[in-house]
């Protein structure tokens, strides 16, 4: 690759992506770091532009492609969050990876949250699910209903329905028939992919199911959609 002609920080180009590539070696092997994550961010940022690629990156760096796309990923934050990232309010990166996967508007309410110690990790990634199965609800509302919830585990269970005129009353009674209505605390189709959440003892329940069945959980659910 042809090194790019007049680096902004006056380095060579080789001496610029040695640079960055230290720091995100410093930066992505340890928990404690001396950058905040807009500051590796950067560093990632002028390393994929020397390299090429985030992949280049990640096999310079020697860590997973997945770890330095979620560092890639503060990029997409709206500036008020980034403001808390530089403060070292928000430290952990996929933390601000999940918020980064929110809406503009939705993502400095669960921020706050995050900096005020009020959400964690796993709070953020159940608010990010539960967006994504219904929209609708506001931020408030859903970060409410996480932090309630926060002691009751729930599960998601994706699959493709195989004919789009499958009633959403046919699909219940199909998945309460193993799991029982109890269990069942949401479920939704869309553009042919359902997503149906359920409680912890369902879960058991489907993963007994499977084990007598001798077949995996996604095959089970398959079965049981195509049985009439």
């Amino acid at each position: 690759m042809t090194p790019r002609p007049g680096p902004p920080s006056g380095k060579p180009a080789w001496a610029e992506l040695s640079d960055a590539v230290a720091a995100l070696i410093a930066s992505t092997r340890r928990v404690k770091r001396k950058l905040n994550l807009l500051e590796i961010a950067d560093k990632l940022r002028t390393a994929q532009e020397l390299l090429g690629s985030l992949s280049a990156v990640a096999s310079a760096v020697g860590v997973s492609d997945e770890m330095v796309r979620q560092f890639a990923r503060v990029d997409k934050l709206i500036p008020e969050v980034k403001q808390l990232l530089a403060k070292g309010q928000i430290m952990a990166v996929d933390v601000a990876d999940r918020i980064s996967r929110l809406s503009a508007k939705d993502q400095l309410p669960v921020a706050q949250a995050v900096a005020a110690g009020a959400l964690n990790s796993a709070d953020v990634r159940a608010i990010v699910s539960l967006r994504k199965s219904d929209a609708r609800i506001p931020i408030a509302q859903a970060i409410a209903r996480v932090s309630s919830s926060r002691n009751i585990k729930e599960y998601i269970v994706e699959f493709v329905v195989p004919d789009p005129l499958m009633e959403i009353g046919w699909l219940e009674n199909q998945f309460s028939s193993i799991l029982g209505a109890q269990n069942i605390r949401s479920l939704k189709v869309r553009k042919k992919v359902g997503r149906i959440v359920i409680t912890e003892k369902g879960k058991k329940i489907l993963e007994a199911a499977a084990r007598r069945a001798g077949v995996a959980k996604r095959e089970l659910v398959e079965k049981l959609l195509t049985r009439r």
